[in-house]
């Protein structure tokens, strides 16, 4: 089935493959698309994060990056090809937002594989410095992420050793106050995990090597099954953006949240209160509805267009439009929203 151009959002980049008329343009359009298009975020992203070369050779992690890499272009064209051919799935806005979140998700879910306990950690204490009005994580000149008392803004080296802790059973505040009175100046955040890792004892044992041939990958990857971990691992973009998504309009949070669904049109805001981002009364409030009427919903989510549209008083292409415009605005927040 040919990609009906009409009422549609999506990244106006993808429009000559979706509309192609026979299957060899589409293709030759295609391998367009993810050599120009998606390759140079995709080697951008992982070269970063998980400090590779990408090259062919070298350590074991970059042989895992290469084959991330070639897992997230099979996923990509599977989805591409799936939006061609089915004319009522998700419209992606903007591709190149969609390729670098599923960059950004794919190495997150690649370290909690590798440091599941770390990676645990170091999420529970991200969330505590957030939270707390007390603390405070942010990026410095230096590029570095830094976390100490709030009353810090910026520091330009890193704090002095502050000692190994030894009360293995405080509480994570408990802990951060201690480090933070003990060193008198700001940490770098990486380290702050490390300290924390000795304190409580937290050692990832070693890990077994991704098989080289990625059989076990591809097979978990073209399943037909629906993979929960999928909507996990944008746990932390959805804790990066949360506080955006509150400073929406209230239309374009209704349009973003009600159709919130995952790569394989599964609703995703139930992921919401199960990940501790927002529970349904918070979700209620935001959208501006009575819980009574918010919880009726909650077991029909997500919301198709035109539902969505008949609940405000708006038409399907508002919809359309006032969700296109809350992904782009969070798309250019994120950037200077994640840590790491």
């Amino acid at each position: 089935m040919q990609h009906d151009p009409k009422d549609d959002s999506s990244d106006s980049m993808l429009v000559p493959f979706l509309t192609a008329k026979s299957e060899s343009m589409s293709d030759e359009l295609l391998r367009a698309i993810i050599d120009e298009h998606a390759d140079p975020i995709i080697k951008k992203i992982l070269r970063s994060k998980l400090r590779v070369s990408l090259n062919g050779r070298g350590t074991q992690q970059n042989q895992d990056a290469l084959e991330i890499a070639g897992d997230l272009r099979a996923s990509i064209i599977a989805t591409l090809r799936a939006l061609r051919q089915n004319p009522n799935q998700t419209a992606i806005a903007n591709f190149s937002d969609y390729v670098a979140i599923k960059t950004y998700s794919a190495c997150a879910d690649y370290f909690r594989e590798k440091h599941p306990q770390r990676w645990r950690l170091k999420s529970l204490l991200r969330r505590r410095l957030r939270q707390n009005p007390r603390f405070a994580l942010w990026q410095a000149e230096d590029k570095r992420w830094y976390a100490g008392f709030s009353r810090h803004e910026e520091t330009g080296s890193a704090a002095d050793e502050p000692g190994k802790l030894s009360a293995a059973q405080m509480k994570s505040d408990e802990f951060l106050s201690v480090l933070f009175e003990r060193s008198g100046r700001p940490i770098v955040f990486d380290e702050v995990v490390r300290i924390a890792a000795e304190t409580w004892h937290i050692h990832d044992p070693p890990t077994e090597p991704i098989d080289t041939d990625g059989s076990e990958r591809d097979d978990q990857f073209m399943s037909s099954e629906p993979r929960v971990d999928l909507a996990l691992e944008q746990r932390l973009f959805f804790e990066q953006v949360w506080l955006e998504v509150c400073q929406l309009p209230v239309l374009q949070r209704a349009a973003l949240l009600l159709n919130l669904r995952d790569s394989r049109d599964g609703g995703m805001i139930s992921f919401l209160p199960f990940l501790g981002v927002a529970s349904k009364e918070e979700l209620a409030r935001l959208l501006e509805m009575p819980d009574a009427d918010f919880q009726k919903l909650w077991n029909e989510l997500p919301l198709d267009d035109l539902r969505i549209a008949q609940m405000f008083g708006i038409t399907r292409q508002q919809v359309i439009n006032l969700r296109k415009t809350a992904r782009e605005r969070l798309a250019r927040r994120m950037g200077k929203l994640e840590a790491k």
